[in-house]
């Protein structure tokens, strides 16, 4: 696979151990949409008709963290990674830097399900955490892919976040084409090797997959094709 891209990831390597197959081209150029009215349906968090619904893509992000915790706040994230949807938390909490107090942002990302059902307890209108990944695990995201044309997408409900503020915190929710996984530490799913590998059959696949167009050429051009003119199944006129 050929990949086409200013930043690199963490798969990208992979290349100088199985060499470049210049048949199966990747332009991962990276697009970072912030207007919800522009994501897909099933990722807007402002979407009525979804957001009311039991089966909402973006549910499980609506948890508190647990007193207990050492994190303070958490947000959700959603990788689409070559036709399946896989769910990932960043755990925030503060740090105070010595000399001067001053307070450093850590945030853990996981996608250990022990560790998330572990740190979050239910807030008041949501209470069943599981039921909601669930449908995300199991959610027929394939039309997404196929829309996009592209083997990877992500929804960040809580983007490049860098301080808490525990009275009114601010999300940002994005959703990126294209997006940088090792930014997302989605090498605790598939190491490099496997990643590449998924990507390359995604992309010379599912996404390169399908009949060419047919293009109908009118029967003049045809004949002229194979080398025949309009008199070679007639006589041509003799001069009087």
């Amino acid at each position: 696979m050929y990949i086409i891209s200013k930043k690199k990831d963490y798969y990208d390597g992979v290349v100088g151990t199985t060499g470049i197959d210049k048949t199966v081209v990747y332009n991962r150029e990276i697009e970072i949409i912030e207007d919800n009215s522009k994501f897909p349906k099933e990722f807007n968090p402002h979407n009525m008709f979804y957001k009311r619904s039991k089966r909402h893509l973006v549910n499980g992000g609506y948890y508190d963290c647990e007193l207990e915790s050492i994190y303070h706040q958490n947000s959700m994230f959603i990788v689409g990674f070559c036709g399946k949807l896989y769910i990932g938390w960043k755990f925030y909490r503060e740090e105070k830097v010595q000399p001067f107090g001053i307070r450093n942002l850590e945030t853990h990302i996981t996608y250990d399900r022990d560790f998330i059902k572990k740190n979050l307890k239910p807030n008041n209108w949501r209470d069943k955490l599981m039921d909601d990944l669930n449908f995300i695990d199991t959610y027929d995201s394939m039309h997404i892919f196929r829309h996009l044309k592209v083997p990877i997408f992500l929804y960040d409900e809580d983007y490049k976040r860098t301080s808490i503020d525990n009275r009114a915190p601010r999300r940002k929710s994005v959703f990126i084409i294209n997006p940088i996984l090792g930014d997302y530490e989605f090498y605790k799913i598939f190491e490099s090797f496997t990643a590449f590998q998924e990507v390359h059959m995604f992309m010379g696949g599912v996404l390169g997959s399908g009949e060419k167009e047919i293009v109908e050429v009118a029967d003049k051009y045809k004949i002229g094709q194979h080398g025949f003119d309009k008199w070679s199944f007639r006589k041509e006129p003799k001069e009087k």
